[in-house]
């Protein structure tokens, strides 16, 4: 019995801690690299980062994972989204820059930019993401 008790209070906590979130989740919209792709989540009420992923191809098969230590600035809020994470692949950094703000027509996408950087490196492009 309690560990019914406890199996249900633990599913109420999760329930209710995914609903106090809101999550994004970026792609690049052309075919200037690989893959791009940046995911992340906050609380409703704004602030840091609780969760960020973002996986970089700039040529197929070379991939760069980006983890929330890596992220060096964020922000998300009812006009705009923007972020910039470095890591560092090969003995040199690389950096993803999201610029992106709201799309007029659809509230749930927001539309915009990307810039990659690894050594000498620079690609930009077209980027398009989704907020839950």
């Amino acid at each position: 019995m309690k560990r019914i008790l406890f199996s249900v209070a633990a599913l109420a906590a999760l329930t209710a801690q995914a609903a106090a979130s809101a999550g994004f989740s970026c792609e690049a919209d052309d075919k200037n690299v690989a893959k791009l792709v940046v995911e992340g989540a906050t609380p409703r009420s704004g602030g840091s980062l609780i969760n960020f992923g973002a996986a970089l191809e700039i040529e197929a098969g070379k991939r760069v994972e980006f983890k929330r230590p890596d992220v060096k600035g964020f922000t998300w809020n009812a006009t705009a989204l923007k972020l910039r994470a470095v890591a560092r692949a090969n003995n040199e950094n690389v950096e993803i820059v999201v610029d992106a703000k709201r799309d007029k027509e659809n509230e749930d996408q927001y539309l915009g930019g990307y810039i990659v950087r690894a050594g000498k490196l620079t690609k930009t492009g077209k980027l398009k993401c989704s907020v839950e």
